[in-house]
């Protein structure tokens, strides 16, 4: 296994922030930013995940699961990025089914799957960014 030796460039979103810690693309990241730091949580890359949706087609809809592991091996490095990539589509799918009727919990395992079937890109969105705002304990609804 080879360790990852260096930190990759930080990322922005749409609204020019970084995605780890929320600074203005003009501004330095702060100093516990993952992209200073190098640890890279699961809120991280679902922020991360949503500029690769596009780059992940699935025939129908879009392969959110493909973006969500391409953005943990472009952040974290292959050795880490399955078990991350995990961590992440888990905390979308807890999102996903608190946010669909009860019966969703019954395809637990599915949602984020169907998701990417069905949902538009803005919807995608703000699935991941409400997803990575639960999972850092914040209420994605005040975000």
């Amino acid at each position: 296994m080879t360790q990852r030796t260096t930190i990759p460039a930080r990322e922005i979103n749409h609204n020019d922030e970084c995605v780890g810690c929320g600074a203005h693309f003009a501004d330095p990241c702060h100093p516990e930013c993952p992209f200073e730091t190098g640890t890279f949580s699961p809120a991280v890359i679902l922020r991360a995940a949503n500029r690769r949706v596009r780059n992940h087609p699935a025939g129908v809809g879009y392969d959110i699961a493909g973006a969500i592991f391409a953005a943990a091996v472009d952040l974290a490095g292959n050795d880490q990025a399955q078990a991350l990539a995990d961590e992440a589509r888990q905390a979308l799918a807890d999102y996903l089914v608190g946010q669909w009727p009860p019966k969703a919990e019954a395809i637990r395992n599915q949602v984020v799957y169907r998701h990417g079937l069905f949902a538009q890109l803005t919807e995608i969105g703000t699935s991941l960014y409400g997803a990575a705002d639960q999972h850092d304990g914040n209420d994605p609804d005040d975000c």
